[in-house]
């Protein structure tokens, strides 16, 4: 298991409760080995760090078409109370955050 501590720098967990520097901002700090406890007490907390899925998430563009999205875009634009219209910018505006891009 791998671990980051309040520096940002990376444990990897060994045998016997030990914990080896992996990546350090300290230049000759990496392959350290200490006791977790150590580790914890000097540079913690250690924050488990997650492992990516092996599968990426899906992109709006694998779920959803172009009009999809304009639709979608629209349906938000035109449910609120805005007092006025709303224009096609701001449909379009809307739908080009929904695709990430604004």
């Amino acid at each position: 298991m791998q671990y980051t501590d309040r520096d940002g720098d990376l444990w990897e967990s060994q045998e016997d409760d030990l914990v080896i520097c992996t990546r350090s901002s300290v230049l000759g700090f990496e392959g350290v080995s200490r006791s977790l406890e150590a580790v914890e007490e000097d540079y913690g907390p250690l924050v488990p760090v997650l492992e990516a899925p092996d599968e990426t998430l899906p992109t709006l563009s694998d779920v959803m078409d172009r009009a999809d999205v304009f639709q979608s875009a629209h349906a938000l634009v035109t449910g609120l109370e805005w007092g006025e219209n709303a224009s096609v910018y701001d449909v379009l505006s809307v739908a080009k955050w929904l695709e990430g891009e604004g």
